[in-house]
């Protein structure tokens, strides 16, 4: 059954699971999309940095755009690559702490982890917002783009770890119990 056509999924040895479309949304659509923006801009970056270095030291000519550039482009990079690792759990934790209590135990660590990145995301968002809106008529130096650019992938970023934060909450408030601090099976 292709997975295009379906809102189930079978999971192998349960039963199917119904996928909600904020969930088709999220994993069909929005997470490869950021996947191939990352990674655009890791080319970008390669690019520019490359030509920096190349034109200040072989043809000794400084490219100051490509410094500004490489600047917002690193700040988008590290804020959209923060989605990509929170969207796969994939983020440094502390695991062995759950590990030392049961079930019931390990669902309210994973509650109030999950309530201090809630809390975190919903002031980032707020502040974001507030900051690109000072900034957006301010101008870079040399390119002449409005500031509020860096800003903007605060709320940006921030608004989609809290999709894919919310799912996880949701999912952790909806389970019996037992819950890990990332998706890896063994921790460190």
């Amino acid at each position: 059954m292709p997975a295009e056509s379906s809102a189930t999924t079978q999971v192998t040895g349960s039963a199917p699971i119904t996928l909600r479309p904020i969930d088709r949304l999220l994993d069909r659509w929005v997470g490869p999309a950021v996947d191939w923006v990352v990674g655009a801009i890791v080319a970008g970056l390669v690019a520019m940095v490359f030509s920096g270095v190349l034109s200040r030291y072989v043809f000794n000519y400084s490219l100051a755009w490509s410094d500004e550039l490489a600047g917002l482009f690193f700040v988008w990079l590290t804020l959209l690559g923060s989605v990509a690792a929170l969207r796969r759990r994939a983020h440094m934790t502390i695991g062995f702490f759950p590990r030392c209590f049961g079930p019931r135990g390990q669902r309210a660590v994973g509650l109030y982890v999950m309530a201090g990145i809630l809390l975190f995301l919903a002031f980032m968002i707020r502040e974001g917002v507030t900051l690109t809106h000072a900034t957006i008529g301010d101008k870079s130096a040399v390119l002449r783009l409005p500031v509020g650019l860096t800003y903007l992938s605060l709320p940006v970023a921030g608004s989609l770890m809290l999709a894919y934060a919310l799912r996880q909450a949701c999912a952790l408030w909806q389970s019996a119990g037992g819950w890990t601090a990332s998706a890896e099976s063994e921790e460190d």
